[in-house]
């Protein structure tokens, strides 16, 4: 018999390809095996955020460390509760986003230690307070997406999630 340690994509090859021990990492958590052909596995990972304060920023202002953001116009903001420490990548700055029913909220500004700024203008006024919820990881957007946005790999986000997030297991 030949011996094969096969990872996630390797478990999804044709026969030719298997052998005696398979090492299923990805997979396991719902991300896609191999690029290129839809996802045969069900997402079981699921990152929601807290907001923890919302805003209006006039045209002109500056978002976040370096003012690296600068509201083209009259901007409604919310910062979430989570940064690089709780492993979401800095590499976001600028470029990532959160949903809420849906509907994307772009990152505006830098990825922080603890909060990341999203633009909530998309959004009805009132329809996020305090205390509401975001999706980072979930049905809007998958590890892969997320990966994409910041330049990296989906078993990367996943390894990098820190413990201050609450964990709940079904």
């Amino acid at each position: 018999m030949d011996l094969c340690l096969a990872n996630s994509g390797g478990i999804f090859l044709d026969s030719g390809f298997h052998g005696a021990l398979v090492r299923p990492g990805i997979a396991l958590y719902g991300g896609a095996p191999t690029v290129n052909i839809p996802n045969p596995m069900k997402p079981v990972v699921r990152l929601d955020v807290r907001v923890i304060q919302t805003r209006y920023a006039p045209a002109g202002a500056r978002v976040g460390y370096s003012a690296t953001y600068v509201a083209k116009t009259a901007t409604r903001l919310a910062t979430i509760a989570a940064g690089y420490a709780d492993g979401l990548p800095h590499a976001l700055s600028n470029r990532g986003a959160a949903y809420f029913g849906g509907t994307r909220l772009p990152i505006v500004g830098r990825v922080s230690m603890d909060t990341i700024t999203l633009d909530i203008s998309a959004l009805p006024a009132g329809t996020l307070p305090p205390g509401s919820l975001v999706e980072i990881i979930g049905p809007n957007q998958t590890l892969e997406q997320i990966a994409a946005d910041a330049g990296t790999i989906s078993y990367e986000i996943l390894t990098r999630l820190g413990r201050r997030y609450h964990r709940h297991y079904c």
